[in-house]
């Protein structure tokens, strides 16, 4: 997700009016990046950059929200969906579980 958000969001403009906090406080801060598991097989993961009661990472995905006009005022930037898109191309879920259950010592095949 942090790549896609690098991609979709980052690297289309760079802004005049605020300097970005990336990795600091931003959308691709480790604490802005929420994990959940929905139930026993399904984890959540979400970008949740908060600005007072306004979710950031829902007005850039759909567009609506902002504050302020600039280049893409009104234009969703939705590195939500190009993040399923590049895991359903390079199944790069599979990859990670692997690794991570390899890691704790499990003998794991990949089908």
């Amino acid at each position: 997700m942090k790549e896609k958000i690098e991609d979709v969001v980052y690297a289309v403009y760079e802004p005049v009016l605020y300097e970005r906090q990336k990795d600091d406080g931003g959308l691709t801060d480790d604490e802005n990046i929420l994990t959940t598991m929905v139930n026993d097989t399904t984890l959540s993961i979400e970008s949740h950059r908060m600005d007072g009661d306004k979710n950031v990472s829902e007005v850039i995905v759909s567009g609506d929200g902002y504050d302020f006009e600039f280049p893409y005022y009104g234009r969703p930037r939705d590195f939500v969906e190009a993040t399923k898109e590049e895991l359903a191309d390079t199944r790069g879920h599979v990859a990670a579980l692997y690794v991570g259950l390899k890691k704790q010592g499990l003998d794991v095949k990949v089908k």
